[in-house]
């Protein structure tokens, strides 16, 4: 987002500000120009919040490539990276979810691996949310294994290399963000509707509750 204070690139060079400028300054606080003032721990369900947040990240990157703000080669790999990790937090929203719904013992996700949470999670969705012929599940299954199998602990899009020295994305070469950006679209539109129907389901359990 510009701002009153920002520096857009291409600038001259007498015409940037320098991290000396802005001695003194904390990078988090509250600002004089309200409408740039970001509001945290606002809400009581952040995941919702976060996992929001990283799908809109997703959708201004793809406006600023739109306008030839952004080069496409070098922001592909946040691109990627925001889409992942917001497919990570929304799974991560649902299995709580669903374990509830289904009389299942709480756990703790604190892993990466997309797959592992998924297949823990269709099951219950299959018990829970039986549609007949769906053949939105395994569609679904197939786009999470293919991120899964390109970068299955978050990492391969953060860094050029694995933690043993190799290059994180070897056997990739090509990336088209309108054919990826339509079919996330479609993936947070499906599981934001079966998180909807399952938070109705839940709703009900608790108003029937004695």
């Amino acid at each position: 987002m510009a701002t009153s204070e920002g520096v857009e690139p291409g600038k001259n060079l007498e015409d940037r500000r320098w991290p000396s400028d802005f001695a003194g300054r904390n990078l988090f606080e509250r600002g004089p120009d309200w409408p740039n003032n970001a509001m945290l721990g606002w809400t009581g369900f952040p995941m919702g919040l976060y996992a929001t947040g990283y799908k809109d990240a997703a959708d201004a990157i793809l406006y600023a490539l739109s306008q030839q703000k952004a080069s496409l080669d070098s922001v592909v790999y946040p691109l990627v990276f925001v889409y992942r990790q917001g497919i990570e937090l929304q799974l991560k929203m649902l299995l709580p979810l669903a374990r509830r719904l289904a009389g299942k013992a709480s756990k703790n996700d604190h892993s990466h691996g997309l797959m592992p949470m998924w297949r823990e999670l269709r099951p219950l969705l299959e018990t829970l949310t039986p549609h007949e012929d769906d053949a939105e599940l395994p569609a679904i299954e197939r786009f999470i294994e293919q991120i899964d199998k390109v970068d299955p602990q978050s990492f391969s899009f953060r860094y050029p290399t694995t933690k043993q020295g190799s290059e994180s994305l070897s056997d990739l070469r090509h990336i088209n963000v309108r054919q990826l950006s339509e079919i996330m679209d479609s993936i947070f539109s499906m599981l934001g509707g079966i998180h909807s129907e399952l938070g109705e389901m839940n709703q009900v359990g608790e108003d029937f509750e004695f």
